[in-house]
Formats: structure tokens, sequence, C-alpha cells
């Protein structure tokens, strides 16, 4: 995910993002920043989804948003990975 700008939201922003099921910045870091090949992402005009591994081999799922004025991405939530999200990202290839 390179090309893409992302970054947390800073204590005065909201909304704040939402991490879950222990996830830190680093795991979210982690997945975001796994090759393309590693990545299955779904892609709208102000939101992005992305189901990745961290660096630990869990399998994250990840929502980022935007402004319209804004080309940098804002992390909403992340969280471990559901069963049917695991099975997407496994499809990833086909």
């Amino acid at each position: 995910m390179s090309e893409v700008l992302w970054r947390m939201p800073q204590p005065d922003e909201r909304p704040q993002a939402d991490l879950g099921d222990g996830l830190t910045v680093a795991d979210v870091a982690e997945a975001l920043e796994r090759p393309a090949t590693l990545q299955f992402q779904q892609r709208g005009e102000l939101q992005r989804a992305y189901i990745a591994p961290a660096a630990d081999g869990r399998l994250v799922s990840i929502l980022l948003f935007r402004n319209d004025d804004s080309f940098v991405w804002r992390v909403r939530a992340a969280r471990l990975a559901s069963a049917a999200e695991a099975e997407i990202w496994s499809r990833r290839g086909d």
C-alpha cells in the first residue's frame, strides 16, 4: 500500500480509530504495508477496506476513510478478520 498515504486520527479528530481485539497501531501498520499480493482490497471513493496479515500472522480487517478534500486516508476501525473475511482473503488471487 505504499502508494496510499494513511495515518491514525489525531487526538482532537473525530471519529477516533476503533482498534478492537487487542490490535495496536503497529499491527495496523504492518498489515497496511504488506505487498498488494498479500492484501485483499475493496475500494470506494471515500472508504477502503483491507484484509491482510500483521507481522505475527494474525489476519486483520481494516477500514480507512478520507474527506472529499483530502488525499490522506485515516484509520476508522481495525479488528481481527472474521471467518468470512478470512475466506475472502484466501481467495484474493482467484
